[in-house]
Order: structure tokens, then C-alpha cells, then sequence
């Protein structure tokens, strides 16, 4: 299995550090066992309009704390037709407004049930689109949350349950936001023999609609505003690395 992993959430029309990081491992885990939070990305993401950032945000009915895998989507909520609507709206004219936007409206199923159902298509749509060819793993399919649960019965916290995922993985090195240097114990990786390595990404700047620049949006607007080719070389292009 792969030496080295990023685990992230499952989020939906990622942005474009999603796929920098798919870039610096051997494979690229999506956790959709862990608890959903509403404040979160697993169900939205922003695009750009003429007054900047706006949200397409799926209807989630599902408490604080619920695994992904299992937050149902309101039947009742058009969120497909809409957000599709939006997306022709606000990139008409775009470089690759109809063909990106024609293959994401075959992705996204009609009657999606679960967030993760809406949430996959993209993730795998778009790196499809860039180029990248790292194995996308799923988490409830490999039953790791059961085998945090078999490994730490207890489960303490963040650190074990990666630790556990990376051990049923086999995975020794594990690539993780910024962020997580706030509540990983490093020392605890490296007694279990692996290392982390933290992913700092600058985001680009590149062509876009609506007026200046705006940064961290979905990453279909790379794709919309340059095409697939120039939003091919401006991700590898913006790659810094990774720290530890």
C-alpha cells in the first residue's frame, strides 16, 4: 500500500490545495467517517459572482456530529438544478464554461441521498481534470473507523486515529493542513515511526471573471477561467512543498 497519504474530509467542489496535496502522496484519503460540522467544507464551497465570493451550499438535514458518510440531503431542495443554474450564470463565457459545466451535470446524480453522493463526483471530476493519478481511497470502504475503534478503544483523539489509519494503510508518512500543527502530536507520530509532513500552499493568481482577483474558491473556477491545460500547469506551477 502507499508509503506516503493526505487524509482529508470529503468537501465539495474542492479548492485547489484539495489537489495540491493529491499531488505529494501515493494516495489520497477521503475521510467520510468522521463527524460532520456545519461550519465546515464537506457541504459547500464558494464561487465568484460580479459582487465577489458567493456560496453554493448543499441542504444537509443532519445533526452536529454525524458521520459524513451518513448526512442525508433534502430531497425537497433543487440543489443540482440551482447550483448548475449559478455555475452557467456567472461563467458564461469562461474559456471552459460548457463542456466542464456539460460533464459536471453528467457527475452530480439526480437524486443524490447522501452528502457524499454530491461531494465524490467532484473531488474525482476535478482531479480527473488536473491530471493527477493518485489512487482516491475511501474510508468507510476500507472500515478504517473500525479499525481506530479495534486499535484505540478508548479513542483519544486526532493523533491515534490517523495513527491507526495510517498503520491499517501501511502507510508511514502522513501530509497534513497547517492547520493540524494546532492539535497533532508530532512526537507521538514519530514514536510510532512515522513522520508528518505539513502542507503550507500559496495560492495562485489566474485569469478570472467579475473584477480582482479573489483567492481560495472552488477550484472550478481555475478550470472555468483557464482551461484545462493552463489550470494543469498553474497547480504544479504553485506548488511549494511541504514542511515538517
Amino acid at each position: 500500500m502507499a508509503t506516503r497519504i493526505a487524509g482529508i474530509q470529503p468537501g465539495y467542489l474542492p479548492w485547489l490545495g484539495y489537489f495540491d496535496q493529491m499531488l505529494h502522496v501515493d494516495a489520497f484519503l477521503v475521510a467520510d467517517e468522521l463527524p460532520y460540522s456545519s461550519s465546515g467544507w464537506t457541504h459547500r464551497n464558494r464561487v465568484k459572482g460580479p459582487e465577489g465570493a458567493q456560496w453554493l451550499t448543499l441542504p444537509v438535514r443532519a445533526e452536529q456530529g454525524c458521520a459524513i458518510r451518513d448526512v442525508a440531503l433534502d430531497p425537497g431542495v433543487p440543489w443540482r438544478r440551482k447550483h448548475l443554474a449559478t455555475l452557467r450564470h456567472l461563467y458564461a463565457g469562461a474559456t471552459a464554461d460548457a463542456e466542464l459545466l456539460d460533464a459536471l451535470e453528467a457527475a452530480l446524480p439526480e437524486n443524490a441521498a447522501r452528502l457524499p453522493e454530491a461531494s465524490l463526483p467532484t473531488i474525482r471530476l476535478f482531479a480527473e481534470r488536473f491530471a493527477i493519478t493518485t489512487p482516491i481511497l475511501l474510508s468507510s470502504e476500507l472500515g478504517l473507523e473500525a479499525r481506530y475503534a479495534a486499535r484505540f478503544p478508548e479513542r483519544p483523539g486526532p493523533t491515534h486515529r490517523i495513527i491507526a489509519y495510517l498503520e491499517a494503510l501501511g502507510a508511514t508518512e502522513l501530509v497534513e493542513g497547517e492547520a493540524g500543527r494546532g492539535y497533532f502530536d508530532v512526537p507521538l507520530f514519530e514514536r510510532s515511526g512515522m513522520r508528518v509532513h505539513f502542507h503550507h500552499y500559496v495560492h495562485p493568481t489566474h485569469r478570472q471573471l467579475h473584477g480582482p482577483f479573489v483567492s481560495h474558491l472552488s477550484a472550478i473556477d481555475l478550470l472555468l477561467c483557464e482551461g484545462e491545460d493552463a489550470a494543469r500547469r498553474i497547480l504544479r506551477g504553485a506548488s511549494r512543498g511541504l514542511a515538517t
